[in-house]
């Protein structure tokens, strides 16, 4: 049976490394790609998510099932909670961003670190960690840097000076049992970041693509 998988993205930035990660991983499954690019700029002026954010997110699930999705994967890692909510209404598999992620890291050891280049989202995701965390009987701490220029650099196509800042701040890391890429647009450093440091380097849309190639 043909899996059709809907990808919700809330900035271009996330297409393009989540759909090649699905070309190398899992070829056979059937993409499908929604945008709304307005969510990740309203984000980011907000301190927390709005009744308006969790309407727009259920909006988008709703339209994905009209394209007989089975199965959702959001690609924007400050939206948790309203995809929890939707998460709750619907009987298909519907992932946030980062849990296949923070589930395997979890197997890793108990210090981890995080990368990430997008402030708001930060919160939201050590929320989600430590209750996966809580949840697996785990003491792990994870430990969040906000790598700053990064984000800005690759919006304005520097690609090479978002990975050179990524790729500086995780050789800081060495110790720790795990390092987390926290946005599916740090695909694009994973190679360089895992050729610089000794420990696991953990990407969110390969452990998210992994999770969903496995789901039943």
């Amino acid at each position: 049976m043909s899996q059709r998988i809907v990808l919700i993205h809330a900035t271009p930035l996330a297409v393009a490394p989540v759909n090649e990660t699905f070309a190398r991983q899992w070829p056979e499954a059937e993409i499908s790609n929604l945008l709304d690019d307005a969510l990740s700029r309203d984000r980011a002026k907000m301190a927390a998510l709005t009744p308006d954010i969790y309407q727009r997110i259920d909006r988008l699930v709703d339209y994905a099932l009209g394209l007989d999705a089975t199965a959702i994967l959001f690609t924007c890692s400050a939206l948790g909670e309203a995809i929890d909510a939707s998460a709750t209404k619907h009987a298909l598999p519907i992932l946030k961003p980062n849990e296949a992620m923070f589930e395997t890291a979890l197997e890793q050891g108990d210090n981890i670190v995080m990368l990430a280049t997008f402030a708001p989202a930060v919160a939201g995701m050590e929320a989600e960690f430590r209750e996966i965390a809580a949840a697996n009987g785990s003491d792990a701490t994870l430990s969040t840097v906000v790598v700053a220029g990064a984000r800005e650099a690759l919006t304005a196509g520097n690609v090479a000076l978002h990975n050179q800042l990524l790729v500086e701040a995780a050789c800081q890391f060495h110790y720790a049992d795990a390092l987390l890429l926290a946005h599916f647009s740090m695909e694009v450093a994973f190679e360089e970041i895992k050729a610089a440091v000794s420990c696991p380097v953990l990407s969110s849309p390969q452990a998210a693509v992994k999770k969903l190639k496995h789901l039943d």
